[in-house]
Parts: structure tokens; sequence; C-alpha cells
């Protein structure tokens, strides 16, 4: 089955805070962090719920959290949380190096 992926608002967010930060300093490094971010998204397709629960799953009793990783040319792990909602993958949060783990608080969570 292929799964539709789906960046939710605070997860664009996070893209876009973390793209300008990027880019103020390397231009292409901020593009080649998305390249990355886009590769891990498109892994999602085919089988997400192979990928391991989040840190902070026991926090959302109500769904399912997962995360996936993905790294930079200088080996900086971002990590990415997500649920799956029928057909369709529901992108949280992108986090960064160092990050705080989330809370409910720190989530939309779509019920439709």
């Amino acid at each position: 089955m292929t799964y539709r992926v789906r960046m939710q608002r605070l997860a664009k967010r996070d893209v876009r805070a973390t793209t300008d930060w990027i880019a103020e300093r390397s231009p292409d490094g901020a593009d080649r962090w998305v390249d990355a971010l886009n590769r891990a998204l498109a892994s999602l397709r085919s089988d997400p719920e192979s990928y391991s629960l989040a840190e902070e799953y026991e926090e959302f009793p109500s769904q399912t959290l997962r995360q996936f990783f993905f790294k930079t040319r200088r080996g900086r792990k971002y990590r990415g949380l997500f649920t799956v909602v029928g057909k369709e993958v529901r992108d949280l949060r992108v986090r960064g190096p160092g990050r705080d783990l989330v809370t409910p608080d720190d989530v939309e969570l779509d019920k439709t």
C-alpha cells in the first residue's frame, strides 16, 4: 500500500525556521537539508508503521507517535515525528539536534 504524506502546520513552521537559519550561513546547505528531509519523507510512503515509536509516545495515548531520522552532510541528526491515520502519514514536527522531546502541547493532532 502507498501512503500519502502530509506535513502539518507546525512541521512546516519547523522546516521554514531550519531552512532560514541554514540559508543565512549556506544557501546550498539549506537546499541539501531540504533534499535530505524530502528523501526521508518519501521513505514513509511505503511502510510508515515499520518506523520506531517516538521516545515520547506514552504522552500521546490517543495516537501512535512514530519517528524518522535523517542526517545532514556534516552528520547532524534531525528527527521527524508523525502519526498514521488511515492511508495518510501526518508529519507533525521536525526537530533539530539538542531539541527537547515534544509534549502534547507541542503538536496539533487532527481528528480527521
